[in-house]
């Protein structure tokens, strides 16, 4: 029996753990309020940059996706955008995780603005049950003038995918040539309290039949 529960638990925990898979993570870009234009998609190999210079304008765009417990989490970095010589513009960058297998949790938005100069920045977080590209129900926001860290949590509870997640950086440039923006956006998937009782348990039982296997037999001798 005992050991029966040890492997329950060790594969409730395994499942909990388990990847989102046939995630996909893609960049849009839009200029004045102007269409999105996909400009990349990871192809499912977790990861994709958009790096070129276009219309006057820098960017170099990264965005890496990880499966967290089981959940997905959406990194957003190496966001850099830069002036050069371009005209005064709306730029909206969009980083979409599209196809995410289940959330039983919410969704903790983290903004940072790490260096700016002539123009506004408004970072903004989304979720799509309709497993949507490029936006879907607001999550959090926060506008940066200068240097700086906003955001928040949002309890979703259970969504059945596939569904998705996007951050959305809107950056609104007023400075003329070398206005530069260098922020970065997480989205992470938080699980309730009950999912992270069962991996722990999970965890408890696969060290304790680790523990089990390594006890060496004792030998009497009479």
């Amino acid at each position: 029996m005992k050991r029966l529960v040890l492997s329950l638990a060790a594969s409730a925990a395994a499942i909990a753990l388990a990847p989102a898979a046939n995630a996909t993570i893609c960049i849009g870009v839009a200029i004045n309020g102007g269409a999105i234009a996909n400009v990349g998609c990871d192809g499912g190999s977790g990861s994709v940059n958009y790096n070129t210079t276009t219309g006057g304008y820098f960017y170099n765009v990264g965005a890496t996706g990880s499966p967290v417990l089981g959940l997905a989490q959406l990194l957003t970095n190496s966001i850099n955008v830069q002036s050069q010589g371009g005209a005064n513009a709306l730029i909206d960058i969009y980083i979409t995780q599209q196809g995410i297998t289940t959330l039983n949790g919410g969704l903790l938005s983290t903004f940072t603005s790490n260096t700016m100069a002539g123009l506004t920045a408004t970072l903004t977080s989304y979720y799509s049950a309709a497993n949507a590209l490029w936006g879907g129900t607001q999550l959090q926001t926060a506008v940066f003038t200068g240097p700086g860290t906003g955001g928040g949590g949002n309890a979703l509870g259970t969504v059945t995918g596939p569904w998705s997640e996007t951050v959305k950086y809107s950056l609104n440039f007023t400075g003329g040539n070398g206005s530069n923006f260098n922020g970065t956006a997480n989205l992470t998937a938080v699980p309730e309290p009950a999912t992270w009782g069962l991996m722990l348990l999970g965890f408890g039982a696969m060290g304790g039949m680790l523990r089990t296997r390594r006890r060496a037999p004792r030998v009497r001798f009479a």
